[in-house]
């Protein structure tokens, strides 16, 4: 009762840091010259693709833990943030393009963060079917694990794409990038923080409903063998 209040009050905080975050971001943020009030699709687009990053670091993170010692609640944290992950790279993606529809004219033009971006996502698309591919619980957490290791290449990939090849992708505090005024920096940083927290109660939320089902399958599993 108690964890349940917490979480409560959690939540509620996150979710009155995010709408001050986006009415930051809304009303009191500064339009940008060049894309007027589009720009504010950047107050989204950036905390989403941070949270993607997030979520695939702790996803490869708890892979390696779980190829380490065995532990299937390494497997559950694991998959559990690779789903958060996708999720988030799918915002990314979509907010991506209305970005590029603002900036270039095109929602798509197979820039180098956007393709490596789009990589990085099918990837992890691939984890979830390898995943549902593999009946053997213990033989699909450990081939899982292994192909999340090899998988997360595609995330400093996609980091550093418009360092590695030529690239429209504005960057920040450079010469012909976005141009941040002070006050669209706090907008920005307050969205940062609005995303994670939210971040941080779905993920734990996420994890509770993927060790309710494990607990589930496995109770069924004995059942069906009692049975036989």
């Amino acid at each position: 009762m108690d964890l349940k209040f917490r979480d409560d009050i959690f939540l509620g905080f996150a979710v009155i840091v995010s709408a001050l975050a986006i009415y930051f971001g809304l009303y009191i943020a500064p339009a940008k010259v060049e894309l007027g009030e589009l720009v504010r699709v950047f107050y989204l687009h950036l905390p989403q693709a941070i949270i993607c990053y997030l979520s695939l670091v702790i996803s490869v993170i708890t892979a390696i833990l779980f190829l380490v010692k065995k532990d299937p609640k390494y497997d559950a944290l694991s998959e559990t943030a690779a789903l958060l992950g996708l999720v988030y790279g799918a915002t990314t993606l979509l907010s991506g393009s209305i970005w590029a529809n603002a900036a270039w004219g095109v929602y798509w033009n197979w820039d180098p963060r956007e393709t490596t971006t789009l990589i990085l996502w099918l990837a992890y698309v691939g984890y979830f079917f390898l995943r549902m591919s593999v009946e053997n619980p213990e033989r699909r957490a450990s081939v899982s694990a292994a192909y999340n290791v090899l998988s997360f290449l595609t995330v400093p990939l996609s980091y550093m794409s418009f360092i590695l090849w030529p690239s429209l992708h504005p960057r920040l505090g450079t010469e012909g990038g976005l141009g941040l005024t002070g006050t669209m920096v706090q907008a920005l940083l307050l969205n940062i923080l609005g995303a994670l927290l939210v971040f941080i109660w779905i993920f734990r939320k996420a994890y509770g409903v993927r060790l309710r089902r494990d607990e589930f399958e496995r109770l069924l599993s004995e059942e069906m063998r009692d049975a036989s």
